[in-house]
């Protein structure tokens, strides 16, 4: 009797279902590494604004802090209070504008805030005195606003859209609160206690 010789193979139906297997595990595995991708490209973007949020907060917040009680001339020569406040703006003039390389100027400086194009900008000028040609530095700090708005919030607990409030009365400032409300519909509000 003579003996049969076996084959070591694969018949063509295990290869369709191996071939089967590896297509579905590619598709979980690229679903997967795809869903990965996604996830880490909004966490950037997330910590981005963030760090934009923390950046531009701890600058006001410096700057308020700094404000200064020193009325101003404006390129005009008239006399303008040490803060001025609307709205969606500010100016004011501040103290410890920093000076790492020792120059020979003056360490105060005057300071806008304002929203523009659905953007937040500082403004700054190492002098008080505007005189007829300032040359504002300008640095923008948040972007896509639908909002920036300041209340003054006076010694007496008086609140205000505008700084200084015409009543005829002199009175302190205390603090101002700061809101801002992102594109996204995302809110950022804190209140800021004046230095002086």
């Amino acid at each position: 009797m003579a003996l049969k010789k076996r084959h070591n193979g694969m018949t063509l139906l295990e290869v369709l279902i191996a071939m089967t297997l590896m297509v579905v595990v590619s598709g979980i595995a690229y679903a997967a590494l795809n869903g990965l991708i996604n996830a880490k490209i909004h966490t950037d973007e997330v910590a981005d604004n963030y760090r934009l949020q923390v950046l531009f907060s701890r600058q006001l917040s410096k700057d308020i802090h700094a404000i200064i009680p020193r009325t101003v001339k404006d390129e005009f020569g008239k006399q303008v209070p040490a803060i001025i406040g609307s709205y969606s703006n500010i100016s004011f003039s501040r103290n410890g504008h920093s000076n790492p390389f020792l120059k020979k100027r003056s360490d105060l400086q005057r300071i806008r805030w304002f929203i523009q194009d659905n953007k937040i900008y500082r403004e700054s000028i190492d002098y008080l005195d505007v005189g007829s040609l300032p040359k504002w530095q300008k640095r923008t700090y948040l972007d896509n606003i639908d909002e920036l708005s300041f209340t003054y919030i006076a010694s007496t607990g008086i609140e205000s859209r505008n700084w200084p409030i015409n009543n005829g009365v002199t009175i302190g400032l205390r603090f101002i609160r700061v809101f801002v409300k992102f594109k996204d519909k995302t809110r950022l509000q804190f209140n800021l206690r004046v230095g002086f």
